[in-house]
């Protein structure tokens, strides 16, 4: 009688035995380890100012969108800021998304913008000098879109869109920065950072309004803006993080 060897277990039986194992070591860890806590502590405070220099601000309202599709601990501040007299095209908004407990409420803006007819033409980073002496690093998206004229003609409307992240201490322009640290914080320090996305926006008004200003205006104007608001709603004493020195 013939005795058959005992058969080996193949790659791929041995990966799957892996991956069990791993499943059930991150299960057993995930519910030894005490859930991370919520902070209070945030790096913005959400209010913004009534003026901005010469200019004033305007409640804006948040979209029935955002509030249906983002966490319902998501807490909002926006506002559009210009003169009196000026037409709502020429005016900058100002808004800031802060996270709660899921961070769903906070993404990278180059995933939705698609969806609202937005291209985007150009990304940079670039430096905001603050009075603090700190420079404040923030994406600057260079968007375009079509619009219909009240005379039926369709133009392309580009607009400058500036964003960056606040935590706890800290801001960077990076998505992948922010995502890194908050890892950090939930694996390291059982923190649950709660991050703020702030947006400073603007449409390239020349050839649409009489005075309109051309790209490098509109883009100077929101790095003025910048300047003069965040002392009232962001630490304006936290140093930017970037790629090279995302570190605690």
């Amino acid at each position: 009688m013939t005795t058959m060897p005992a058969s080996t277990p193949t790659i791929s039986q041995r990966t799957s035995v892996i991956v069990l194992v791993l499943a059930v070591v991150t299960i057993v860890g995930c519910w030894l380890i005490p859930a991370a806590n919520v902070g209070d502590e945030t790096g913005v405070t959400m209010a913004l100012p009534d003026h901005v220099g010469t200019l004033e601000g305007y409640y804006e309202p948040v979209s029935q969108a955002e509030l249906e599709i983002l966490p319902p601990d998501t807490t909002f501040a926006r506002k559009t800021y210009g003169s009196p007299f000026a037409d709502r095209l020429d005016r900058i908004l100002c808004s800031i998304v802060l996270s709660g407990r899921e961070k769903r409420s906070i993404h990278r803006p180059e995933r939705c913008l698609p969806g609202q007819g937005w291209s985007v033409l150009d990304s940079k980073v670039i430096d905001v000098p603050l009075d603090s002496g700190h420079p404040l690093k923030v994406t600057a998206l260079l968007l375009s879109r079509p619009v219909t004229l009240s005379d039926g003609t369709s133009r392309q409307l580009q607009s400058y869109y500036l964003y960056w992240y606040v935590g706890r201490k800290v801001s960077t322009p990076y998505s992948f920065v922010r995502v890194m640290l908050t890892n950090w914080d939930l694996v390291v320090n059982r923190f649950n950072q709660r991050w703020a996305y702030v947006i400073v926006s603007k449409p390239i008004t020349e050839g649409f309004e009489p005075d309109g200003k051309n790209a490098e205006q509109t883009l100077d104007e929101l790095k003025y803006f910048i300047r003069e608001s965040v002392p009232a709603y962001v630490d304006s004493e936290a140093p930017s993080v970037t790629d090279s020195t995302a570190a605690h």
